[in-house]
């Protein structure tokens, strides 16, 4: 039989190693709201250049690979 067990509230801020949880309450709210970001994120360059590009097409996915099917190696 398997015990109870204690009760512990979901992202109380600490996880079970000790370190900070990413979802905190300093997450702000960016692009329409579609993203939370956290200080450091918004100061990461490369960060937000992704979001930019994402932002430019509405974060849809990426077409990926609208050229057909390409079969790259390097034996001849």
């Amino acid at each position: 039989m398997c015990r109870p067990q204690p009760h512990m509230p979901y992202n109380k801020g600490v996880n079970k190693t000790g370190f900070q949880s990413m979802f905190n309450k300093d997450l702000t709210p960016m692009y329409d709201g579609r993203v939370l970001m956290n200080k450091t994120a918004m100061q990461d360059p490369v960060v937000k250049a992704t979001l930019d590009a994402m932002a430019k097409r509405n974060f849809e996915p990426q077409r990926l690979n609208a050229y057909g099917v390409w079969y790259i190696s390097d034996r001849h």
